[in-house]
Order: C-alpha cells, then sequence, then structure tokens
C-alpha cells in the first residue's frame, strides 16, 4: 500500500487574525518608510539578501547601486565586477551569475517590467510568471507584490517566517513554498505586509531559532510548539536593536 504524499493544506483565516492582531499588539502597525522602489531593483535585493543578513546585503545593494545605477545593465555586466561589488553579501559568484540571468529573462519575459504593467497583471499570475524565471523562486516573487508594487495581501514567506509559522502550529508544511501556498489566501484583508515585517521582528527578538524566548512571548498560550518553555534566567525584555530592527526591503 502506497504512503499518502503530503499534501498542502489551507490555513484558516481566524488563526492568523488573531496571530497578526496580537503581534501588532507587541509591535505596532509598521510603516512603510518610503515610496515603492524599483520593481527590477528590489528583485536584485532580494537575490542579495539570500544567506546574509539584512545589513550585509543592503552594503552589498549599495555597493552595486553606486556602480551600476541602471540596474537593466546588468545582464551584459562582468560577472566578477558584480562578485567584487557584492562580495560583503556572501556568496557573490552564484548571486553574480544569478543576477546576470534573471535580468536577461526578465527583459524576454517582459515588454514593460514597471509597477503600473506589473500591476495590471495580478498578484497570482505576476507570482507564477516570476517563478518560471531560474533563479526566482516564490518568496522572491511575493516579496516585489508586497514591496515594489504595494500589494498589501502579498505575503511572502523565507525560511524565517516558515519556521515561526511551523513553531506556532499556524501550519504544518516541510518548506517555505508549501507553506506559502498554505496561507496566501488566507491572510486578513490589507494585513500581509503588516503581518510579514512583524512576524520577522517577533523571528530576531523573541521565536529565535536557538533558544527562543518563551518567557513573556505575547504568542504563548495559542503557541503549538511542544519545546516551549516559561523558563527564564533574566527579567531582560527582549533586545530590539539596529540589527532586529533594519528591513533590507524598506531600504531599497
Amino acid at each position: 500500500m502506497k504512503a499518502r504524499s503530503h499534501s498542502t493544506r489551507r490555513v484558516s483565516g481566524k488563526k492568523l487574525e488573531i496571530l497578526a492582531r496580537r503581534l501588532r499588539d507587541s509591535f505596532g502597525v509598521p510603516v512603510r518608510q518610503h515610496s515603492f522602489p524599483e520593481p527590477l531593483e528590489l528583485l536584485i535585493a532580494t537575490v542579495l539578501s539570500q544567506n546574509t543578513n539584512d545589513i550585509n546585503s543592503h552594503r552589498a545593494f549599495t555597493n552595486l547601486k553606486g556602480s551600476i545605477p541602471d540596474f537593466t545593465a546588468l545582464d551584459s555586466a562582468s560577472p566578477l565586477k558584480i562578485e567584487r561589488l557584492i562580495k560583503v553579501g556572501g556568496i557573490a559568484k552564484k548571486k553574480s551569475r544569478a543576477i546576470i540571468k534573471i535580468v536577461r529573462e526578465i527583459k524576454k519575459k517582459f515588454n514593460r517590467f514597471d509597477r503600473k504593467t506589473l500591476k495590471r497583471i495580478g498578484r497570482d499570475q505576476l507570482v507564477e510568471s516570476l517563478k518560471e524565471i531560474t533563479g526566482i523562486g516564490y518568496k522572491t516573487a511575493a516579496c516585489v507584490s508586497l514591496f515594489a508594487i504595494g500589494d498589501d495581501d502579498a505575503f511572502p514567506v523565507d525560511t524565517h517566517v516558515h519556521r515561526i509559522l511551523n513553531r506556532l502550529g499556524i501550519v504544518d508544511e516541510k518548506t517555505p513554498d508549501k507553506t506559502y501556498n498554505a496561507v496566501k489566501d488566507s491572510i486578513p484583508s490589507g494585513m500581509g505586509y503588516q503581518l510579514h515585517i512583524n512576524l520577522i521582528k517577533f523571528g530576531r527578538t523573541t521565536c529565535t531559532s536557538q533558544k527562543p524566548s518563551c518567557f513573556g512571548c505575547p504568542l504563548y498560550d495559542i503557541c503549538g510548539w511542544v519545546g516551549k518553555s516559561m523558563k527564564t534566567t533574566s527579567n531582560k525584555p527582549p533586545v530590539r536593536d539596529r540589527r532586529s530592527e533594519f528591513m533590507l526591503l524598506e531600504n531599497v
């Protein structure tokens, strides 16, 4: 008898509403810091954010932008030059080649890659279209929709958001892509941005990957993690510093 394959189940919107409200009470309602960035710049910034922290990836982005202001020209740039510029962000050789390929494919696939054109396409179709491009997954595609187009119903799921939603028991999925598909249609209307940003802050300050601060956690009573504990060795609140507050995609 064949074992059943694991299927992605859609999450109850009610659970996400409770989660969003609790996080809002703890971290407030995040406000976009500036006007929307150009979609291609946001896309490249998301690639640079892979496997490093937001501060280092921002340095890599700033170096790249300072030397090659027009990102549409990246497809003809020297891989070694790009690699040198983005070295601070890690795995520069892999990222430089990925960036060149992505820009080439973007030019082939889209007549125009601007906010107005992409907004007309619609979130789901845009995400699927971008995902067809080598080097772009659901997270990167959803980031373009949320941060560059301003679609507040979009909800990117990176490894950290995936980890938190599974630890809380909101979902039971094996990969970020499966978590994304489980929650994308259940995000409370207009709250994708708020929930995404506050989950990241929550993961950096409280629900860290190692030794999470369960004591005083605003989600303790609704958390389904079997390892949660109210033990504490310190009465100090979770640390919120520049590293925990800085968001790369808010500073493109």
